[in-house]
């Protein structure tokens, strides 16, 4: 059911070993927890060096965690759980003499599927690569490999995608082919849980989004949650105004003949109009600017920094 908890990540912790003979340890995620709910879309969200990829590499069971624990439909993520996911790394490397075709046969041998042909004609489709379904994978571009492989992700038709950066390094055109694949695959009924650092992508298609800095849960929510608690600023625009008025705050901008404000604070707001008006402009708009999720995780980034000053 859309809405119930498939994925709990509780309290993770990751140390890897460094230094002289690596007899030092260098701790990389430090209580690490989110979870993700069935039939939605969540981003995990960090710089580079935040501890996205460590996280999934521990959901996948390529690497142990130190300390925390991990549930899937409440119990312990088992092996059996992992066959209910379906992962794409970070800079994938296929065999680039395979076709994508050929790419995605092999993967369902690899699962011992038998008469998938269907399935992978579904998949190629859904990730729009009919046409180049029998090159060599050594001529597509880096978009193109993104969504041959997450079709190879989905061949065994997991209920759980976990994609690592699937956005990076993609030009706009590619990167809007991958967000509208990830909703694709929402309405498909699967669940998404993939890393970014382009802010601005998973503020347009995620449900949920977790906020990592240096290894740490700062901020988890929904996105109208956490978009929606504050208005940061006021936009105003005049006519019949060439400037602000003496002492008016906020950053002014005449733009041909129509003046627009920023303001930072509501209070700020209709002292201005009013004196506005009597100086015989008039009100085009005014309009309150929600936050952005780059506002938020600077925020957070910049009281990390403070509190481990």
């Amino acid at each position: 059911m859309t809405g119930d908890v498939l994925l709990s990540v509780e309290d993770l912790t990751k140390d890897y070993p460094w230094g002289l003979l690596w007899l030092k340890h260098k701790r990389v995620l430090h209580g690490v927890s989110f979870s993700v709910s069935q039939g939605e879309i969540t981003a995990l969200l960090g710089h580079n060096g935040a501890g996205k990829s460590t996280t999934f590499k521990i959901l996948m069971g390529f690497l142990r965690a130190d300390g925390g624990r991990v549930l899937y439909r409440g119990e312990p993520l088992s092996r059996k759980a992992r066959s209910c996911i379906g992962f794409l790394p970070e800079n994938p490397a296929f065999y680039d003499y395979l076709t994508g075709r050929e790419l995605l046969r092999f993967t369902a041998e690899l699962f011992s599927l038998k008469r998938f042909e269907g399935r992978i004609d579904h998949l190629l489709r859904l990730v729009k690569m009919e046409e180049a379904a029998n090159l060599p994978l050594k001529k597509y571009s880096k978009g193109m490999v993104q969504r041959i492989g997450v079709a190879q992700a989905l061949v065994s038709n997991p209920e759980l995608l976990i994609l690592d950066e699937p956005l990076d390094g993609l030009d706009p055109e590619g990167r809007q082919i991958l967000r509208n694949l990830i909703v694709d695959l929402k309405e498909e009924g699967k669940t998404v849980l993939y890393s970014t650092h382009i802010l601005q992508d998973a503020e347009r298609i995620s449900d949920r989004a977790v906020i990592l800095v240096k290894g740490k849960t700062v901020k988890e929510g929904r996105i109208e949650d956490l978009l929606g608690g504050e208005t940061s600023e006021y936009e105003v625009s005049f006519k019949g105004l060439r400037e602000a008025p003496p002492g008016a705050k906020g950053r002014w901008q005449l733009r041909g003949d129509t003046l627009y404000g920023i303001l930072e604070k509501e209070e700020e707001v209709q002292p201005l109009v009013q004196e506005c008006l009597r100086r015989g402009g008039q009100v085009l708009s005014l309009v309150p600017l929600r936050r952005t999720l780059e506002e938020i995780f600077m925020e957070l980034k910049d009281e990390s920094n403070g509190s481990r000053g």
